[in-house]
């Protein structure tokens, strides 16, 4: 499961743990947001690594060198 959001600190959190509750893999790209700019989706973004490896923060440059050429 791909997710990226307005809001990491409430909306792609909540998914990507509910993702867990049926064992899916979640690739979050961290830079693929908007929103305000204060440390809570740092901080958000910081949990969600915690759970690796089923949930793996990522940026665009990182998600498109997965992808290959």
């Amino acid at each position: 499961m791909l997710l990226a959001g307005d809001s990491p600190g409430c909306r792609v959190l909540s998914t990507a743990l509910a993702a867990l509750a049926v064992a899916a893999e979640v690739l979050v790209v961290a830079d693929a947001r908007t929103g305000v700019d204060d440390d809570l989706p740092v901080r958000t973004l910081r949990t969600m690594e915690l759970y690796r490896p089923l949930i793996r923060v990522t940026s665009l440059a990182g998600l498109r060198a997965e992808a290959g050429p």
